[in-house]
């Protein structure tokens, strides 16, 4: 009678169970392992700064702070970034996916917040694991053409112009230097998507920022894109309206009402004339208010302007040679004073994804330089850029890009006096050259060498070249 009361329990156990397993239809195990090694020098521009601080720049907003703490003259380390991903298909068009990641400078002992000289930045946290994304997808709910994303999850809309990267969640553990290589940049968000092929409609809801959990010191962005795919010549083009409701960044006791918001209203089209080439252009305006200080505060509208003009060319030859020309432009402002009530011009970076050289795109974004008054290349911007590819060997692709920099506006030596002496808007010059071989289909190996080489913005003693050299090897599963 025991042994007979243990198999009815058991029976009840796995006819309770067996639906609930039933129910996942497929389950796939991803991943990838990434191993980098950098050696990077002059990153402030500036020769003998080797462990000093570096100035802090201007006080721009930025979504991602500056490293303080630059090791200038020579900066050697390697970075491991390993992520691991599951996603399962269940019944009635539900879908599931969980992603983790660990990412951390091998055993660092000085790096990101400034006054770490003993031990690592976030030691403890250096074999953390993050969860990266984590979101569930109901396709055809409640009407056959909509679909629901609700979760942490990646956003990609168009080239990456306004939204690809949540890049206020880089490197989020503190346990790696290099933060425009961070795994972590999906966002928490609600999407619904509805396709009337060849439309598609994408409403957005992502809280960026909580802080102390009331509406006062939030900051959210809703954002709307509608995307219409041509029959021929490849074209596509889309529309898009961005809220962007900062109330966190200047929040204070006094003052927790909105203080910084951007409206971005845009568009973009591409196509092909003919096979062998694609021309493109995407043209954005900002509009909103802009604050830079909870003290004396004075509201300015903003009035800025983002735009990228692009065209490749594919040649006929057994290396696949493309060309590709770009310009790309974000406006500035030369009044940063905190009692200004004129119009504010400076483009804000918001969450663009796509980022065109490995050293300058990330001048006082993530890097800072020596230069107090530097604006960094979020914004008051203007880049040209040549850019070639080509694979001598199936396996063997071959980067090469020179990049030239100037300013929008003036930048003036004094970041809050319009009427102090003015920079040259000569940023610089950058070369990229890369190189990745598939080693096999799961394995491939890289190198990057990039050099930044100041322009006459920058005077003697901070107009040093930085470099950046990069091995890697990287595996999927």
């Amino acid at each position: 009678m025991k042994h007979l009361k243990t198999l009815v329990v058991l029976a009840l156990a796995f006819a309770f169970a067996a639906p609930a397993y039933a129910q996942t239809q497929n389950v796939k195990v991803s991943g990838s392992l990434g191993i980098y090694a950098f050696a990077r020098g002059d990153y402030d521009l500036k020769k003998g700064n080797d462990v000093g601080s570096v100035a802090a720049g201007t006080a721009f907003p930025s979504t991602v702070a500056g490293s303080l703490v630059q090791r200038s003259d020579t900066d050697t380390f390697l970075m491991s970034q390993t992520q691991l991903q599951v996603a399962a298909d269940l019944t009635d068009n539900v879908s599931t996916v969980v992603a983790l990641a660990n990412e951390r400078d091998w055993n660092a002992d000085i790096f990101g917040t400034a006054g770490t000289t003993s031990v690592g930045d976030n030691q403890a946290a250096e074999f953390d694991v993050e969860l990266t994304q984590a979101y569930v997808t109901m396709k055809e709910i409640f009407y056959s053409p909509l679909t629901i994303r609700v979760g942490r999850q990646p956003l990609w809309f168009g080239r990456g112009f306004i939204i690809g990267n949540n890049s206020a969640t880089w490197d989020s553990q503190g346990t790696i230097e290099a933060n425009e290589y961070s795994a972590n940049g999906a966002f928490d968000a609600i999407r619904a998507t509805l396709d009337f092929n060849p439309w598609t409609v994408d409403f957005v809801y992502s809280k960026i920022a909580e802080n102390n959990h009331n509406p006062e010191d939030d900051r959210d962005f809703w954002f709307t894109n509608v995307n219409y795919k041509f029959s021929e010549y490849n074209a596509v083009a889309e529309g898009y309206f961005m809220a962007d409701a900062d109330r966190g960044t200047l929040a204070s006791s006094t003052r927790g009402t909105e203080n910084n918001t951007t409206y971005t209203l845009g568009g973009r089209a591409q196509f092909d004339p003919i096979s062998q080439m694609t021309l493109g252009a995407e043209l954005a305006y900002q509009g909103g208010h802009y604050m830079i200080a909870v003290t004396n505060p004075r509201e300015r509208d903003r009035q800025a302007w983002g735009a990228d003009l692009f065209g490749t060319y594919r040649f006929e030859n057994a290396w696949k040679p493309e060309v590709t020309v770009e310009y790309v432009h974000f406006s500035g402002e030369d009044d940063l004073s905190n009692q200004s009530l004129q119009g504010y011009g400076a483009w804000n970076l918001l969450y663009r994804g796509k980022f065109w050289t490995a050293i300058e795109d990330f001048r006082e974004v993530v890097y800072q330089t020596a230069d107090t008054a530097d604006q960094g290349a979020s914004t008051n911007h203007d880049m040209f850029q040549l850019q070639s590819t080509f694979k001598p060997m199936n396996d063997l692709k071959l980067l090469g890009s020179v990049s030239w920099f100037w300013n929008d506006a003036t930048v003036h030596t004094t970041s809050n006096d319009p009427g102090s002496a003015g920079h040259s808007k000569d940023i610089g010059t950058e070369i990229d050259l890369q190189a990745t071989y598939d080693y096999t289909e799961d394995v491939s190996f890289g190198l990057l060498a990039a050099w930044f080489i100041p322009g006459n913005y920058y005077v003697s003693g901070t107009d040093s070249t930085a470099t950046d050299i990069v091995s890697s090897v990287k595996v999927a599963f």
